[in-house]
């Protein structure tokens, strides 16, 4: 008797790969050992096969060296017909149908009836298999002897089957639960589009069996742009870097449609866009899925996956990818509202930060600002130079208390008051500073703020520096031979903590060729490093770089203590006297 199956099925009617490799499982095994007490065989086997052959993670009975290699050639699989139609296949004596006669499964292992049943991965939602679904393996029993297979033996098949196709449901459902939680996690630190599309490409190679990704993203013209090529198959042609939304290809079609787009296999995704290489010739892959990303109704980006293989159970996934889909759609919002909130802050930064002055007499002077590498990066620290009437020099540096754009506001009040007293007072540190300290409760400033504010002197002997601290780390004087001196005085209290706070004034003598180098504590202070340690580093930096000039100067200083990795924003202020 045979059931079901009425026709041979070539190879091409296989997949490309089995959702288990060859290796003994004991779930399976188990499901086996079920499947030969039940029907009362010797043999009985859980299969999955493929072009390249057939692997048996549940076998019993076998004999060797198949019990133990679980795996055997296409020739010997009587399971691949139960794949290829997708229907309960049953033989009473494999050596008289010609269906089967000619199987090396007959001499090899033993095989005379055989009965198999599909195994479907079963909805998620409704945990039932649906008759259309792709068939992943086969429940098989096999007797070395001639048998009449009853209705109630392949009744009783079908539902062991159900139940190992479950226990597959199961398996595969934890494991793309275990990709969605990695994604998760792996998205919450990604604070831009570029590492947006890093860690998914990364999460979904390690955990989707070599997929690659791509990430769309809609450029407000009519098109979708891919943010990186780096993600995308070597072979992948440029023509495909920019796809128009009215294209006939899928990512386009997602996009417009606003639903997924699963592919199993090239020749599915081309059946269905027949058109779809007269943009340009497609890479040769296997799957491939188009995921919109959507945050309620709007269109963030598109999510490419393809697989180098086929994969039948896309279909089965839907769920898995609609919620992939909605995790990277999630931190692509998010990470496009931090470039919208990083743009307005870096253009309101650019605003504050003062230009300096094109003559400064033989001064040379250079300014630095680098931005924590945070959210807004932006905050409160400030360097100006101040050139009054009779030509006066006077250098601020300071830093308002706080971490936000409120502090960089805050700052900006503070930097515009202290520039007009500078200007107006004339060659004194302490007075502009009393002034601001009186003005800023009388104006409802509510602010803290260190600072330095040094004027420069020229006389007969040369170069001085008068200045008075607020609380703020001490200035550096490079000397030519690479000396360094750390402008010390008593201590004063930061601005605005007491109206009539008292101020001093220091005095030191600048050497012909020296450097003065002010700056705010964003350069010294991290993680792990002291205020001293951090402090030693600037004198270092300054010694091995005091021949160069004052860019490479202060670039070589911010790479070397900051880097890429500023836990503060950072103001520098350098002065190179004759």
């Amino acid at each position: 008797m045979r059931t079901e199956a009425t026709a041979e099925q070539t190879p091409e009617g296989l997949g490309a790969t089995t959702l288990l490799p060859a290796h003994p499982d004991v779930d399976l095994d188990r499901f086996a050992r079920l499947g030969t007490l039940a029907l009362g065989v010797p043999v009985a086997l859980v299969s999955m096969v493929s072009r390249d052959g057939q692997v048996l993670p549940g076998a019993v009975g076998l004999p060797e060296p198949w019990q133990t290699d679980r795996r055997t050639p296409l020739t010997h699989s009587l399971c691949r017909h139960v794949v290829t139609t997708g229907a309960v296949f049953a033989v009473e004596d494999a050596r008289l149908d010609p269906l089967t006669a000619d199987s090396l499964a007959i001499p090899d292992l033993g095989v005379v009836a055989y009965a198999g049943a599909p195994l479907r991965l079963p909805d998620p939602g409704t945990g039932l298999a649906a008759a259309g679904a792709p068939v992943v393996g086969v429940l098989c029993a096999i007797d070395g002897a001639p048998r009449r297979w009853t209705r109630e033996q392949l009744s009783v098949l079908e539902d062991l089957a159900a139940a190992c196709s479950a226990e597959l449901g199961l398996r595969v459902l934890e494991e793309r639960n275990r990709l969605l939680l990695r994604l998760g996690d792996a998205l919450v630190g990604a604070r831009t589009v570029e590492e947006v599309s890093a860690t998914v490409a990364r999460v979904t190679s390690s955990e989707l069996g070599g997929a690659w990704s791509g990430l769309l993203l809609p450029d407000g013209h009519g098109r979708l742009r891919f943010t990186t090529m780096a993600t995308l198959p070597p072979e992948t042609l440029p023509a495909w870097q920019t796809i128009d939304l009215d294209a006939p290809v899928p990512s386009a079609a997602a996009a417009r449609e606003r639903r997924p787009l699963l592919f199993a296999s090239i020749g599915d995704l081309r059946a269905a866009y027949p058109l779809v290489e007269t943009k340009a010739l497609m890479p040769d892959f296997g799957a491939s899925a188009y995921l919109p990303l959507l945050v309620q109704d709007r269109l963030v980006g598109v999510l490419c996956l393809v697989w180098a293989s086929e994969r039948q159970t896309l279909e089965a996934e839907a769920d898995v990818w609609s919620a992939l889909a909605r995790f990277t759609a999630q931190a692509l919002d998010r990470a496009m509202l931090d470039a919208e909130r990083r743009s307005r802050a870096q253009v309101l930064q650019q605003s504050l930060l003062p230009r300096l002055p094109e003559s400064t007499g033989r001064l040379q002077v250079r300014g630095r600002y680098v931005p924590a590498t945070r959210e807004e990066q932006i905050g409160g620290d400030w360097y100006d130079v101040v050139v009054g009437p009779q030509g006066a020099v006077t250098l601020v540096l300071g830093d308002v208390v706080g971490h936000d754009m409120a502090a960089a506001a805050t700052m900006a009040q503070v930097r515009g008051l202290l520039r007009a007293f500078v200007w107006d007072r004339g060659p004194s540190p302490t007075g502009p500073v009393q002034r601001l300290d009186r003005a800023l409760p009388g104006l409802g400033v509510d602010a803290l703020a260190t600072l330095v504010v040094a004027c420069v002197e020229e006389g007969p002997d040369g170069f001085a520096l008068r200045w008075t601290n607020a609380g703020h780390p001490p200035p550096v004087l490079l000397h030519p031979d690479g000396r360094t001196d750390l402008l010390v005085g008593v201590p004063d209290l930061l601005v605005g903590l007491v109206p009539d706070a008292p101020r001093h004034e220091h005095v030191v003598p600048l050497p012909p060729g020296s450097t003065l180098v002010l700056y705010t504590d964003g350069l010294i202070e991290q993680r792990g490093r002291s205020l001293a340690g951090g402090i030693e580093r600037v004198r270092e930096s300054l010694r091995g770089n005091r021949s160069t000039d004052l860019d490479v100067l202060l670039d070589a200083l911010l790479e070397e203590l900051v880097g890429n990795r500023g836990e503060d924003d950072c103001a520098l202020l350098a002065v190179r006297f004759p």
